[in-house]
């Protein structure tokens, strides 16, 4: 499935020659050598730890896309990552106000800023506009976890359409609460997270005996197959909560859990399926709740036989959470984690699910690589990915958990 992720090459490169000008004028080439060699870096040491992910091997980043934030200020350069003349992912790298850490990294091409028509599609979609021509992108605008936009001018306004999520809005209306970490509060987030680790952490292979330094993960992948029972198959909740289901069934054991057939194979008891039902996605638009994902995915093995799944749900867990994942993932426990970027609505009852909330299930971890970086591996179902790679200082404090457990 991963394979039809892959974009032809050509498309990455016309792109990244496009803005290659914007690239120099906005940081210069020798910030842009520095980024490059700070992911290069983290590239070459993430694969000689784990050998993962395999694409990556003897990987190298190409020229970057240019990214900023609300002020237009530069925030982080988008390397695509070639391999055999293929391109097998993406890191996303701070600019030196950050201190050049890796922001985000996948093992799936970088989001590709889609053609003129299909721009013209979703204005019309989206906003009722229709547009003669529009031209290439303005800028890029990245505002954090899951907010990758590409702004264009449409007649006398200007709109930003999300890269990820195909969906455009006019970009005035985005604002400062959807906004990614400044460099100082993301600073003060890493130191944070590093003063917060516990003297004692538990047992891993992977672990330094001093926890200056630790890497482990779980043997999980990306579901991103489809379903008799919804054409929405790429609903995150459901979707995350296989990639955890399938690692009990395969990896631990509890092998009564329910099929992630295909809908050729006719399977009523697809855990996608049962998940769906359960997470009562249906009745929410698609959006699952924490809590609902955590009682969801315990029906769904009780139904099979099985009693001592449990689940614990955190909302907006502070930084020190961190290390109770690291434990989590050393234990054996996957956590499923949702973004949710706009704090009133997580707030309110019955406001769930919050605006464009999405859910990726946590499997691993890194902490540090280079600096003070503290990053867990995801599966992202929506993307095919099977390692995402997230810095959780700068995902953000508007974030949601649900660790699924046994007894």
């Amino acid at each position: 499935m991963k394979r039809i992720l892959i974009i032809v090459l050509a498309v990455i490169l016309t792109l990244t020659l496009l803005l290659t000008n914007v690239t120099f004028a906005a940081g210069g080439k020798k910030e842009v050598e520095l980024a490059q060699q700070a992911g290069q870096a983290w590239l070459d040491s993430t694969v000689a730890s784990s050998g993962e992910p395999q694409e990556w091997i003897g990987g190298h980043l190409t020229t970057p896309q240019v990214c900023y934030d609300l002020e237009g200020k530069l925030n982080a350069y988008m390397f695509a990552v070639e391999s055999n003349g293929e391109v097998v992912g993406y890191i996303i790298v701070g600019s030196s106000d950050y201190g050049y850490p890796v922001f985000e990294a996948a093992d799936v091409p970088p989001p590709a800023t889609p053609g003129a028509d299909e721009v013209k599609s979703t204005l019309k979609r989206d906003l009722g506009l229709k547009v003669e021509e529009i031209g290439n992108p303005t800028h890029l605008l990245l505002l954090g976890w899951d907010k990758l936009f590409a702004v264009y001018q449409a007649g006398q306004q200007e709109v930003a359409v999300d890269l990820k999520f195909d969906f455009a809005m006019p970009a005035s209306n985005l604002t400062a609460t959807e906004s990614m970490p400044s460099p100082e509060v993301y600073k003060a987030n890493t130191e944070a997270t590093e003063q917060s680790k516990p003297e004692a952490l538990s047992s891993s292979i992977w672990t330094a005996q001093s926890t200056s330094s630790g890497y482990n993960y779980l043997e999980m992948t990306a579901w991103t197959s489809s379903a008799p029972c919804s054409d929405y198959v790429s609903w995150c909740g459901p979707s995350s909560g296989v990639s955890i289901g399938r690692y009990y069934r395969e990896e631990k054991g509890y092998s009564n859990l329910p099929a992630t057939c295909n809908v050729d194979d006719y399977c009523y008891r697809n855990m996608f399926c049962r998940l769906y039902d359960l997470m009562e996605a249906d009745i929410h638009g698609g959006g699952v709740n924490p809590w609902w994902y955590g009682l969801g995915f315990v029906a769904m093995a009780q139904e099979c036989g099985y009693n001592n799944f449990r689940y614990y749900v955190r909302i907006f867990p502070e930084l020190d959470f961190y290390w109770d994942i690291v434990d989590y993932i050393n234990w054996g426990y996957p956590t499923a984690m949702c973004a949710t970027p706009f704090y009133e609505d997580i707030t309110g009852v019955p406001n769930w699910p919050p605006k464009k909330s999405h859910w990726v299930a946590i499997k691993g971890y890194i902490y540090p690589y280079m600096g003070y970086e503290h990053v867990v591996i995801c599966t992202d179902s929506y993307s095919g990915a099977d390692c995402l790679y997230l810095n959780w200082d700068y995902t953000g404090l508007f974030r949601c958990t649900c660790t699924i457990w046994t007894a």
